[in-house]
C-alpha cells in the first residue's frame, strides 16, 4: 500500500481514460448493412448510419456492444471531473452538506472513532477487508476505530444523527437522508484504480430493427405497450426512469404502457427475444446477461442513457473535529490500497477520490424530488 498525490492521481486518470475509450465507436463506413433493406425503415434500425461514439459527448442510438466495449455500462473518473467542472451551488432538493459549526465547543472529539459501511445481511462481513483503511484512520487521526455493525440503513442514519457514529460508508439511496438528517458530509466515493470505473447507468433499450423506436421522445405520442419497467422498487429499473424520462418529457403509464418483468435480466432478456418492445434498464446489469452469453448486443441498441449513479459514499459527522475531518479525509484520499483486501473483495474499486454531494448526487435528487420525497428516519428502509 502506498501514499499518493491525490490531485496527480485524479487529473492523470481522468485524461487517460477518456484516451483509453474515445475510439471504441459503432459501424461508421456507410456500406449497406443488409438485413431488412426496406426502403421505409428509419435510418436507427441501421447501424451504419451510427454516430461515431464518444463516451464524453455521446449521441444516440448506439449498439449496445458498442457501449459494452467502450465500458460506458459505467461511470468513470472523467464523468466525475465534467460533472463537478460546474459545481451547483447547492442541491436541488434537500439541505446543502452541513458546514462545521463556528462554535468550538460543538465539535466532537471521541476517543474511539465509530466507523460503519453500508448494511448487509452479514453486517460484520467487511470488518476485516476494511482493515488497511481502518489502520490508517487511526494512524492519520491518532484515534482508535471501531467498526460499528448497524442491521439498517435507518439505524445507520439514526446512529449518526445522534453523534454516535462518526464514519460511514451510506448506499446510494440513503446518503441525502443522511445529509439531510443526521448531517452527513459525504467527501468520497470508490472507483477502480485501474480504469477509474464507478457506478452504474439506466439505459434505454430495444431492437436494432424496431422502426418505432429510436429515440426516449418515441416513447411519447401514441400510447406504447409492452415496455418493461423491471420491479416496483427496482431504482434504475422503475423508480429512476419514472423520474429521469418524466423529466424528458415522456411519462411513464401516461406516454407508454408499463409491464413488470421482474427484474433486470428478465427485461434483459424480454426484449432480446421480442416480447417487450423496450426497457429501462440497469447498465451492469445488462453486462452481466450480455456477457454470459444469454443475449447478443449486437442485435440491441440504447436510445438512451443517464448519466452515471455513484456508489457508496464515505461520510463523516459534520460536528467531527476539524482535525479529525482533515486525518479522516487523508487516510481515504491519500493512500492507493489496489493492492490490499478492499480490492479484491470490492472488484477492483481500492481508490477513493474525492466528490461535490450536490453535483454528484443531482441525478438521485432528481429521482427523489419526484417522489417528494421527505427526509425521516421512519421513511428510510431497506
Amino acid at each position: 500500500m502506498r501514499k499518493v498525490d491525490r490531485r496527480e492521481f485524479v487529473s492523470g486518470l481522468g485524461a487517460a481514460t477518456l484516451a483509453s475509450i474515445a475510439g471504441c465507436s459503432g459501424g461508421d463506413d456507410g456500406s449497406d448493412s443488409g438485413g431488412d433493406s426496406g426502403e421505409d425503415m428509419p435510418a436507427h434500425t441501421d447501424p451504419s448510419t451510427y454516430a461515431e461514439f464518444d463516451p464524453a459527448d455521446p449521441e444516440f442510438p448506439q449498439l449496445t456492444s458498442t457501449l459494452l466495449e467502450a465500458g460506458f455500462e459505467t461511470g468513470t473518473v472523467a464523468d466525475l471531473e465534467r460533472l463537478q467542472e460546474n459545481q451547483r451551488d447547492e442541491p436541488r432538493y434537500g439541505q446543502p452538506v452541513a458546514e462545521t459549526p463556528d462554535d468550538e465547543s460543538e465539535w466532537l472529539d471521541p476517543d474511539t472513532l465509530e466507523f460503519s459501511l453500508t448494511p448487509t445481511e452479514d453486517p460484520t462481513v467487511y470488518e476485516d477487508t476494511l482493515q488497511p483503511l481502518l489502520d490508517n484512520i487511526a494512524e492519520e487521526t491518532g484515534k482508535e476505530v471501531n467498526y460499528a455493525s448497524l442491521n439498517s440503513y435507518a439505524a445507520q442514519v439514526e446512529a449518526m444523527r445522534s453523534e454516535r457514529l462518526h464514519l460511514a460508508g451510506f448506499s446510494t439511496g440513503a446518503v441525502p437522508y443522511a445529509v439531510n438528517i443526521a448531517n452527513a458530509v459525504p467527501f468520497s466515493i470508490q472507483i477502480d484504480g485501474g480504469g477509474g470505473s464507478f457506478g452504474y447507468r439506466l439505459w434505454l433499450v430495444t431492437q436494432v430493427d424496431n422502426p418505432d423506436i429510436g429515440s426516449l421522445e418515441d416513447l411519447a405520442g401514441d400510447p406504447m405497450e409492452n415496455v418493461a419497467h423491471a420491479d416496483p422498487s427496482s431504482n434504475s429499473g422503475n423508480l429512476a426512469p419514472r423520474a429521469l424520462f418524466a423529466n424528458e418529457g415522456v411519462v411513464p403509464e401516461e406516454d407508454y404502457e408499463v409491464s413488470y418483468s421482474g427484474g433486470h435480466q428478465q427485461s434483459s432478456l424480454g426484449v432480446a427475444n421480442g416480447d417487450y418492445e423496450a426497457a429501462p434498464l440497469c447498465s451492469t446489469c445488462f453486462a452481466r446477461v450480455a456477457r454470459d452469453g444469454q443475449l447478443d448486443p449486437t442485435q440491441l441498441k440504447a436510445v438512451y442513457a443517464s448519466e452515471p449513479f455513484p456508489t457508496t459514499s464515505f461520510s463523516y459527522v459534520n460536528t467531527l473535529h476539524p482535525d479529525i475531518q482533515e486525518g479522516v479525509r487523508k487516510a481515504f484520499l491519500d493512500f492507493d490500497y489496489q493492492d490490499t483486501s478492499i480490492a479484491e473483495e470490492f472488484e477492483g474499486r481500492g481508490t477513493w477520490v474525492e466528490i461535490d454531494y450536490a453535483t454528484v448526487y443531482d441525478i438521485i435528487l432528481q429521482i427523489q424530488e419526484s417522489l417528494e420525497v421527505e427526509y425521516e428516519t421512519g421513511n428510510l428502509s431497506e
